[in-house]
């Protein structure tokens, strides 16, 4: 028996204007209503999943924020929280920033950038609080900024092939997810929604039989290797969906599927 369904956000749950659909929406509700726990699972920061719970509204959600680097209980219990060591964020920053691409650090609840264009105002768009100008990041990485994920944007074949750079350079010192298909995000050793569940399963006492995953990216496939009850949006990529069990059109479809269970 299904008891908590754990969803992505963009290109899941959440479109790309940041809306969530009256239908995802009401099957949540029903979801819970069925005494099912609801978990947002994102790469992004915290301050963003509880702008979407919000949207959602009528309960209270457990969150993964930054690929699982964050891990919060439906009554905001921190669970879980990991950033990179000042010297490695330091390093790290140093290497990316000579590539073809726009860097972000990211701490728990901020996102910066040494300047602020046009780029990263579009950027701004889709997030629900604006990117921090600092000037001065560099100097002030691992002392007033504590970098927890870093967040690559760049054309597809540029931040593929600086993903397997950086794999090759500090192979026990990161891990790395195409979230999107421009961006990369770059996290702390072992961080990733499958390792974050596992946190948040042995918090509520719950078995992978027992939970249902939803997500449409290369960052979700940890997670939908956790249990069988797997869904992959439809609009994924095919090596993300081979690792899914169920395919579907939307959250509802999902959700849908599992209620016939409960």
């Amino acid at each position: 028996m299904i008891k908590m369904i754990i969803s992505d956000l963009d290109g899941t749950l959440l479109s790309f204007d940041n809306k969530v659909h009256d239908d995802d929406i009401n099957a949540i509700h029903a979801a819970i209503e069925h005494g099912i726990d609801f978990c947002l699972a994102s790469g992004r920061k915290d301050l963003d999943i509880q702008a979407v719970a919000k949207i959602i509204g009528g309960s209270k959600f457990h969150r993964i924020s930054q690929n699982g680097a964050f891990v919060f209980s439906s009554d905001d219990l921190e669970l879980h929280r990991t950033s990179f060591e000042p010297a490695m964020a330091l390093k790290l920053y140093e290497r990316i920033i000579g590539e073809d691409v726009i860097t972000i650090l990211s701490t728990m609840d901020k996102e910066y950038v040494e300047v602020k264009d046009e780029v990263i105002r579009k950027i701004e768009e889709r997030l629900f609080s604006p990117i921090e100008e600092e000037k001065e990041l560099k100097a002030k990485i691992g002392k007033s900024i504590h970098t927890s994920k870093i967040i690559i944007n760049g054309a597809e074949n540029t931040i593929r092939q600086l993903q397997k750079k950086l794999i090759d350079t500090f192979p026990n010192e990161l891990d790395t997810f195409i979230s999107e298909s421009k961006i990369l995000d770059v996290l702390p050793k072992n961080i990733s929604k499958g390792n974050a569940i596992k946190i948040l399963m042995e918090n509520v006492g719950l078995s992978p039989d027992e939970i249902a995953c939803i997500g449409d990216s290369y960052n979700d496939i940890p997670m939908f290797q956790l249990t069988k009850n797997s869904f992959a949006m439809s609009s994924a990529h095919p090596d993300v969906k081979k690792e899914a069990n169920f395919v579907v059109e939307t959250v509802a479809e999902a959700i849908e599927q599992i209620l016939k269970y409960v």
